[in-house]
């Protein structure tokens, strides 16, 4: 049985296979997360928004309400799901804000203090999406059953970007946010087959390449080459990511080999021009 967090599928699960595979696999993470500002603003935005109507936030929505904490517990799960290949895998996680319409259906919007764009929604489309899964066949945890919430009719990206201080007074200022909403449709299809490919990646019995364009990657491919470790792998990727210049690939051209001995020194040379 897998259990998969809405808000892993998408940056996490997209942004390198290897770590992706360490974390879940092993329970190995760099520890990086956003700044606690950004969860600040989520409380203040929140907490401003949840005693309006849902149309005041943008005419993209039709009149509801944000539902609370007495009608959602902290934390939902879904029943047993079955990606394609009919592997079963669990969802569980704690959604955002979730919006009972008015007259038909219900909504998941997530709050976002980011750059705004038309397609912000297509950055967290997996997240959203897993949330409606979740309140169409829900499960429980071990402390609450989840409320079946159908149709959810409405999924998007609420996105808040600081533009100005108009006012201050001592300790403290007034600031003014940008605001734009970015509206998602569902897509069960695209949805499972990228639950499907998580699992493949997951079942599978070695740990995926280092990616160079993984900024952990190649930390830790640094430290490797920093402590004169015989690493093969972390040496060709360190190359490969820190010295893409002409020079040096003509200079790993001409001293092409593969044996430790010359990938060190070739190390060495490199890190001498530099």
């Amino acid at each position: 049985m897998y259990y998969l967090a809405p808000s892993e599928l998408d940056y996490k699960a997209k942004k390198c296979k290897r770590c992706f595979y360490i974390h879940k696999k092993n329970k190995i993470s760099s520890g990086n997360f956003p700044p606690p500002v950004f969860s600040s603003f989520d409380v203040c935005q929140t907490n401003y928004f949840k005693s309006k109507n849902c149309s005041d936030l943008t005419d993209q929505l039709p009149e509801g309400r944000f539902m609370t904490s007495n009608e959602l517990p902290g934390k939902i799960s879904s029943v047993d799901l079955q990606d394609n290949k009919k592997r079963s895998f669990i969802l569980q996680g704690k959604p955002d804000i979730v919006i009972k319409f008015e007259k038909e259906g219900y909504g998941i919007i997530d709050f976002k203090t980011t750059n705004l764009k038309d397609t912000k929604s297509e950055s967290y489309k997996y997240q959203l999406e897993a949330y409606a899964q979740i309140f169409t066949n829900p499960g429980g945890t071990k402390t609450a059953k989840t409320p079946k919430l159908n149709p959810i009719t409405h999924m998007g990206i609420m996105q808040f970007y600081p533009t100005e201080i108009f006012e201050h007074r001592d300790n403290e200022c007034d600031l003014r946010m940008k605001t734009q909403y970015s509206p998602l449709k569902r897509d069960e299809k695209d949805f499972l087959n990228h639950i499907t490919n998580i699992i493949d990646l997951l079942e599978e019995n070695k740990v995926p390449d280092f990616n160079p364009n993984c900024n952990e990657c190649s930390f830790v491919i640094k430290q490797n080459i920093l402590g004169n470790t015989d690493f093969e792998n972390s040496n060709e990727l360190y190359t490969d990511v820190l010295f893409e210049t002409a020079k040096e690939k003509a200079f790993r051209k001409k001293n092409g080999g593969g044996k430790k001995k010359e990938k060190k020194n070739k190390i060495e040379e490199l890190n001498k021009d530099k």
